[in-house]
């Protein structure tokens, strides 16, 4: 029973590493790095990205990690400590569901349904709508 309460404890903490890797690198290096592109290449790039993370093994650290931490509250929950760092590894799972769910997704669905052309007058107004950059100046989410 041991090995199998360490187990699931190593799956929840690697997915919540692959997914804060996941949101850290997008926030960091992928959109700063997409908003120093042209605004079509902008824009196709993360159309594409978008369609790869969804066909992508990424579902299964989404989906995972809670049920991972779910069991693991579960396993440890005479272990005060344990559990106590499991519950607000859990919030923070759902705090990040939160802000996917109503801001991420909306705007990428947004972005992955548009035609664009190359020659499109309005791209870098359309770009900066979607960015957080382009749309505060700062990078950061106000």
């Amino acid at each position: 029973m041991t090995d199998l309460k360490l187990a699931i404890l190593m799956a929840a903490i690697l997915g919540a590493g692959a997914l804060f890797g996941f949101y850290f690198t997008m926030s960091v290096a992928i959109m700063p790095g997409l908003d120093l592109t042209e605004p079509y290449a902008a824009i196709t790039a993360n159309q594409d990205i978008g369609r790869a993370t969804q066909q992508s093994l990424w579902f299964v650290a989404l989906l995972g990690t809670p049920i991972a931490l779910l069991a693991c509250i579960a396993l440890y929950w005479k272990d005060r400590p344990v559990r106590n760092w499991l519950v607000l590894g859990m919030a923070g799972w759902s705090a990040m569901m939160v802000v996917t769910v109503l801001f991420n997704v909306p705007l990428n669905q947004i972005l992955d349904g548009l035609t664009i052309t190359p020659d499109q007058a309005d791209l870098a107004d359309l770009w900066a709508s979607y960015s957080v950059t382009g749309r505060n100046g700062t990078g950061f989410v106000c």
